[in-house]
């Protein structure tokens, strides 16, 4: 199935309209109609409004339609990119999608940044290379190589690579009590 065509297809099993797509996505509908039929390409960012839109994954979209195989293997080359090639912190889901596990793999230059809120039902960040400043809400959290920050749901994030080298880290989220699959 194309890209397109699960677009429409998740649109259409929520009742939901070009305009209402449009309205929340900020998209216009004749761009939608377009996409949904592989008449047009989408960019990430705004293959990213449109999951952000359904509270999906962006790997939703990539996921195939007959992974019954008892193990699955992501190689190097067939990572899915989230991230603009140009993006200070560059982001990689490293799992299967649409599991009840989301992994990614980020590295960030010196002095990037990255805020979220999560609401996964938890999350958990360890650091393979630099030195990250990590707030979560109110609370602030110094991380070096080899240390893991575990955090439940429904919180403000934001972290900075205060480091001189690029920081690299793995993140894997608990899919629970989210309805994007």
């Amino acid at each position: 199935m194309s890209l397109g065509q699960k677009i429409g297809r998740l649109r259409q099993e929520r009742g939901l309209t070009l305009q209402e797509v449009s309205d929340g996505s900020g998209l216009t509908p004749s761009f939608l109609s377009r996409l949904e039929r592989d008449k047009v390409n989408i960019s990430v960012a705004n293959l990213r409004k449109l999951a952000m839109f359904f509270s999906v994954q962006m790997t939703y979209f990539f996921d195939g339609e007959d992974n019954q195989q008892t193990g699955q293997v992501v190689r190097l080359a067939e990572r899915i990119k989230l991230s603009l090639d140009e993006a200070p912190v560059q982001v990689y889901s490293i799992l299967p999608p649409n599991g009840e596990l989301e992994a990614r793999l980020m590295e960030a230059v010196p002095g990037s940044s990255q805020q979220g809120f999560s609401n996964t039902g938890g999350q958990m960040v360890y650091v393979l290379n630099g030195h990250l400043r990590y707030q979560l809400g109110e609370q602030e959290y110094t991380l070096e190589p080899g240390d893991t920050l575990f955090y439940r749901d429904d919180v403000a994030t934001n972290w900075v690579n205060v480091g001189d080298s690029p920081a690299m880290l793995l993140t894997v989220s608990a899919m629970n009590g989210r309805d994007d699959r």
